[in-house]
């Protein structure tokens, strides 16, 4: 497994080239402090999420789900976290780069037993690098949820640009369970969800989490994907889609 940080704008290095155009850098700097600041403050704890007890059956069937579908495949993951979806795919996937915006959540993920075939790389999901490894996969596990109404198209834009054209899209996500998950607290003017999410130690979020309908994930896959398939849990829901030939 490597652990990277992410070079210099412009310099090279093997397996990606990082020439992030003045307007990715923008879209990266558009994500502000506050989910990142969560992340990082929340990734010792974060873990615990995966270990309620109601949701350990949809779990061991996401991962089965996930182990399938990952099976031989050159894999970009976005969002990655604590590793723990990247434990999953790694060891029956070809190779994978693994992406976050938090070094807190990569140390973490650094830690799991990966192997070789993993990279982990800190960039951000709304800037990412140009690679020049070819992918024939994307991951983006419980990101979705965090991606704002008004910037899902322009993040699958460039994210779908890093994938071979009939590249397999692979996403998981939470459904909104009454009496598990947060409570609204807001709505924004482009219809954004939030909720209040407070730490062990007490501290207080409010972090964008949105909860899509099948026919809002139809309607945000419409323009780069086709063979769209979800599969809804009690808890989770799954998704691929094929990256549309361009």
């Amino acid at each position: 497994m490597w652990f990277r940080d992410r070079p210099a704008t412009g310099s090279h290095r093997s397996g990606f080239e990082l020439e992030v155009s003045e307007a990715g850098a923008l879209e990266a700097d558009a994500l502000g402090a506050t989910l990142e600041d969560y992340y990082r403050a929340r990734a010792p704890e974060y873990d615990r999420f995966y270990q309620r007890p109601e949701r350990q059956n949809d779990l061991a069937r996401l991962r089965a789900w996930l182990t399938d579908h990952a099976r031989g495949r050159t894999i970009l993951e976005v969002a990655a976290g604590t590793g723990y979806w990247t434990e999953v795919a790694a060891p029956v996937c070809k190779a994978m780069t693994a992406t976050d915006p938090v070094d807190e959540t990569l140390a973490i993920a650094a830690k799991r037993q990966l192997g070789s075939n993993v990279e982990l790389l800190t960039a951000n999901a709304y800037g990412l690098p140009r690679f020049t490894t070819t992918f024939d996969a994307g991951m983006a596990h419980f990101w979705w949820s965090h991606v704002e109404k008004q910037r899902q198209q322009a993040f699958l834009s460039q994210f779908m640009k890093c994938l071979e054209p009939n590249a397999l899209v692979l996403m998981i996500d939470q459904i909104y369970v009454e009496g598990i998950c947060p409570a609204v607290s807001r709505y924004d003017e482009c219809h954004n969800r939030y909720e209040l999410r407070t730490l062990q130690d007490g501290t207080t979020y409010e972090i964008v989490k949105n909860y899509p309908t099948d026919e809002e994930l139809l309607a945000s896959f419409a323009e780069f994907g086709e063979d769209l398939r979800i599969m809804r849990l009690d808890h989770f829901w799954a998704l691929s889609v094929r990256n549309r030939a361009r």
